[in-house]
């Protein structure tokens, strides 16, 4: 996994892409900041799950940043059905009700789905095998058009996305499935994303494990 630098404050964020403006481990419950808009998101034991997991409408929980180019990474436990948004936004008065991209994280396989309409999640893109285990480690690159996903410290992606459809929005996590949960959540932005998100949230996100 890329190494994540301690938060350097306003100025370094003009200088370096490695300045997580969100992180959260879950150990006291999740951020306050979490959306948790369809599912009933919280979390139990140090991870956050939806004690409602559905995909129409979509069960989903939104860092509240909007980002264009970006970094995140996360843990994802006993891998079954659930996964990511990317650059999303609301889709309100749609069956999903979202758009963007939709990493989709199974056992048996990693797809995209590029949500246009909120109204359909349309073709599986650009699938992967994958076995999953316990823990799964997941990083996710996404700079200008192109989607990368890096699961368990492998330097090459396991699969990738070339879209033009969605130029910025927020990221979510997504369950249809109890088993699924999520931990270890670090977001960080490119240097003038990040400046973006500064100005319009006001302050910075961040819950870091204390011991």
């Amino acid at each position: 996994m890329r190494m994540v630098l301690p938060f350097l404050g306003l100025a370094a964020l003009a200088t370096t892409s490695d300045a997580a403006l969100f992180v959260d481990d879950f150990d006291s419950g999740p951020s306050s900041s979490w959306g948790n808009e369809v599912g009933n998101w919280s979390a139990s034991g140090g991870v956050y799950s939806a004690a409602a997991p559905d995909n129409f409408p979509n069960a989903h929980s939104t860092i509240p940043l909007d980002v264009d180019d970006f970094s995140l990474s996360l843990t994802i436990n006993n891998v079954s059905d659930g996964g990511v948004w990317l650059r999303s936004a609301p889709a309100g008065g749609t069956s999903i009700g979202r758009t963007g991209i939709l990493l989709v994280t199974l056992s048996s396989q990693f797809y995209f789905h590029d949500v246009v309409s909120g109204d359909s999640y349309g073709s599986s893109l650009n699938g992967a095998a994958f076995t999953g285990g316990a823990t799964t480690e997941v990083e996710i690159e996404v700079s200008g058009d192109q989607y990368s996903v890096y699961v368990n410290g492998s330097p090459t992606p396991l699969t990738s996305l070339t879209s033009a459809n969605h130029a910025s929005g927020r990221v979510a996590l997504y369950s249809n499935s109890a088993p699924q949960s999520f931990d270890n959540v670090v977001l960080i932005p490119e240097p003038s994303t990040a400046l973006m998100a500064l100005g319009s949230l006001g302050f910075v996100l961040r819950r870091r494990r204390t011991c």
